[in-house]
């Protein structure tokens, strides 16, 4: 078998990694890869400061009787149990993008070693070609010398 043919079979091949993703993914994590992606948001943020506004002008201004009066201690407690169930939903979908990203560097650098060894067996082979060259050159002039001698 021929080098370049030996060295064909070595390479890595591309994978899509995405998809290599995707397929490793349960429902559970797609929901939380869902969630964290909807709530990385700057729309969330919109979302949650509009609905703190409005329920502090309700209670403040459009109402007789607040059921929660300023300082909002029931306003407070539903932002708490949005809290204590976003953030270890958040976490777990971080560590699953985590994990892409990681699944994703891998593949980056098989692909950076595959590149690198075949520039070094490019760089062998013009480094051959470049001593054969020479060599022919050299036997050139030196037939062209002995030619001016006859």
């Amino acid at each position: 078998m021929p080098l370049i043919e030996k060295h064909k079979h070595a390479r890595h091949k591309p994978e899509n990694v995405n998809e290599k993703h995707k397929t490793k993914l349960g429902l559970q994590d797609r929901i939380a890869l869902v969630i964290t992606a909807a709530v990385g948001t700057m729309y969330a943020v919109y979302f949650f400061a509009i609905c703190m506004a409005g329920w502090m002008l309700w209670q403040n201004y459009f109402t007789n009787k607040p059921f929660d009066p300023y300082p909002f201690a029931f306003l407070l407690f539903l932002g708490n149990i949005v809290q204590l169930l976003l953030m270890p939903l958040i976490m777990v979908g971080q560590n699953l993008q985590g994990q892409h990203s990681e699944i994703r560097a891998e593949e980056e650098f098989k692909i950076t070693t595959t590149s690198y060894h075949d520039i070094e067996h490019i760089l062998k082979h013009l480094e051959a070609q470049d001593e054969e060259i020479l060599r022919q050159t050299k036997m050139i002039e030196e037939l062209a010398r002995q030619k001016k001698q006859d």
